[in-house]
């Protein structure tokens, strides 16, 4: 099946660390080191760095990028051909050459969300640190590096368009909630919201990701088979964050 999507879809094959999944995984395990291992040790006996200048710019370049994604990957295809239905990856439309780009880019700024972990790290904020931060942008970026290279397009780009609009909103809330105390204390109360929002998302894939069980739909099962178990697992794990951080401090509360 793999041998078969390389045939049907040569035009990524020799894109920037798209060939082989060697490079990907090298990203991968290096961020694991780093953010499980070496930059705790390095902040060890160190007092916590002030980031907040860069990360408001890191904030606003994701805001933008997301913007342009969202709106890039609308006009490919989104407002003029494809349905929510199941939609095969076209190779020879002009739209589908635009849109597996998109698939590169979106798979670069995954690789730039590693950074949101060495602020964290860097800034001793270690609880942030969790199972489900770590595995979410890993996981991520391995699945955004198959996309590029099995399936750059059709409705595998409804999960980027999704995946953007959440982002949209969640880096447009990082990005009021770092500009002040007074910001930060009126964002607080929206953001249990924001992990909401992310639960929505998931389900929405679910449903759309099924539709390759129906014997009309021309998508492999190997799209189903790499995507349904991760975001399975990402809406165990974000369902568990929230009943711990929100359900259970109301019941406290009261």
């Amino acid at each position: 099946m793999m041998f078969e999507r390389k045939k049907r879809y040569p035009r990524t094959n020799e894109w920037p660390m798209v060939q082989g999944i060697t490079t990907t995984l090298a990203c991968a395990s290096v961020y694991l080191y780093v953010v499980l291992y070496l930059g705790p040790k390095f902040m060890e006996n160190r007092k916590p760095f002030h980031l907040l200048p860069i990360i408001k710019v890191y904030n606003l370049v994701q805001l933008v990028a997301c913007i342009l994604i969202f709106y890039m990957i609308l006009i490919s295809g989104w407002t003029t051909k494809y349905t929510l239905g199941c939609e095969p990856v076209d190779s020879n439309a002009p739209h589908s050459i635009r849109l597996a780009k998109l698939f590169w880019w979106t798979y670069m700024l995954k690789l730039v969300e590693f950074a949101e972990t060495a602020f964290f790290i860097l800034r001793k904020k270690t609880k942030q640190v969790s199972g489900l931060h770590v595995y979410h942008h890993a996981s991520t970026f391995i699945l955004a590096w198959a996309a590029v290279k099995f399936f750059p397009g059709g409705m595998a780009s409804f999960p980027i368009l999704v995946n953007s609009v959440v982002h949209i909103i969640m880096y447009a809330y990082y990005q009021l909630s770092s500009m002040g105390p007074k910001y930060h204390q009126f964002t607080l109360k929206y953001k249990k919201y924001v992990t909401i929002i992310q639960l929505i998302q998931f389900g929405i894939l679910v449903l759309h990701t099924l539709q390759v069980l129906s014997s009309s739909c021309s998508m492999p099962n190997a799209y189903l088979y790499g995507m349904l178990p991760d975001i399975i697992v990402l809406f165990y794990l974000f369902y568990k964050f929230y009943k711990n951080t929100y359900m259970t401090k109301k019941k406290n509360v009261a």
